[in-house]
């Protein structure tokens, strides 16, 4: 019988890879960004993103989907107040 762990969790696909998931410290459900050629493997690297996340390491994987140009547009539209040159640097 396979205990059931305590971080995460790992599948085998139809291509004989191995998948990590994890609940993160955001509550969002969240796969590993590659698949692994053994368990073993997939284990492994859930223990170190558990260890990320108690370690106050842990860097959502969200957070670099916006481009710094759309980022700034948006800032610079929120602060209606800004002075020319402001907004032209």
């Amino acid at each position: 019988m396979t205990s059931k762990r305590r971080f995460g969790r790992v599948r085998q696909l139809a291509s004989g890879r191995w998948q990590a998931r994890y609940a993160g410290p955001d509550g969002i459900d969240r796969p590993a960004s590659e698949t692994f050629a053994s368990k073993t493997d997939a284990e492994v690297w859930l223990t170190l993103k558990e260890a990320e996340i108690r370690n106050g390491d842990w860097i959502n994987p969200d957070d670099g989907k916006i481009s710094l140009a759309d980022f700034g547009r948006t800032w610079i539209t929120e602060r209606p107040g800004l002075r020319p040159k402001t907004v032209e640097l």
